[in-house]
């Protein structure tokens, strides 16, 4: 798999878009895109839940069992069974169509990254939530991902969430990349050898740059390539 990253400094806090496998992640606890009944059967969240163990699946029974199916929007976590994470947090997104999409996918996250804070994690690793079989588009899930975490790490001068990491696919990966280009970057300025963009005009010092191998450009959607130019 080609390695390409995006990285965000806020301060000492970083925020990275990569393609990787979130199983694979260096972070303290993984997101699972679940549905409301947390019945991980198919996609990313069976494969999370293979990975787990039986024991992932029995707590989430019991949580359906104790306080019914989980509205979109919505966020809880269990143990990481089998996994080396400190737990699996199971983040309910919404189904395109059902309306306030961008909003319930900004709930998720910042309830996400709440429960991190709440239990004192470090780091955290997001999949692009719904946009799967639930069918929201990339581009809408990298809006409300970007504002739901920059709300949430403008809202503190001290956190305890250090590091975040979104993993991404070769085929979501573009479409991200140019939401949070846009959201993120007034100037930018492309640093031969580091391929590195200057410092944003905000007061935050949000700093960001991209690691792609030169080899690799040619694969990227024109919008990308574009900012290589």
């Amino acid at each position: 798999m080609p390695k390409k990253k995006m990285e965000f400094l806020y301060g000492d806090r970083v925020l990275q878009l990569q393609i990787c496998d979130i199983l694979k992640a260096p972070v303290d606890v993984i997101v699972n895109p679940a549905n409301g009944a947390l019945m991980h059967g198919g996609g990313l969240a069976l494969k999370i839940q293979d990975a787990a163990g039986s024991e992932l699946e029995k707590q989430s029974r019991l949580l359906i069992a104790e306080h019914g199916e989980l509205e979109s929007g919505m966020a809880v976590y269990t143990s990481a069974g089998n996994l080396p994470y400190k737990a699996v947090i199971h983040a309910v997104g919404p189904i395109m169509g059902e309306g306030y999409e961008q909003d319930k996918l900004e709930q998720v996250f910042s309830r996400s990254l709440l429960l991190c804070e709440t239990n004192d994690w470090q780091s955290i690793a997001f999949p692009a939530i719904s946009t799967g079989v639930f069918r929201v588009p990339v581009n809408i899930c990298a809006q409300a991902c970007y504002k739901a975490i920059t709300h949430f790490w403008d809202a503190r001068s001290s956190c305890a969430v250090e590091k975040i990491i979104i993993c991404l696919t070769e085929n979501n990966f573009p479409d991200f990349f140019e939401a949070f280009r846009e959201e993120s970057f007034d100037n930018k300025l492309l640093v031969e050898g580091q391929h590195s963009v200057n410092e944003s005009s905000s007061s935050e010092g949000k700093v960001g740059y991209i690691e792609i191998d030169e080899n690799e450009i040619p694969e990227q959607d024109d919008e990308i390539q574009d900012w290589f130019k």
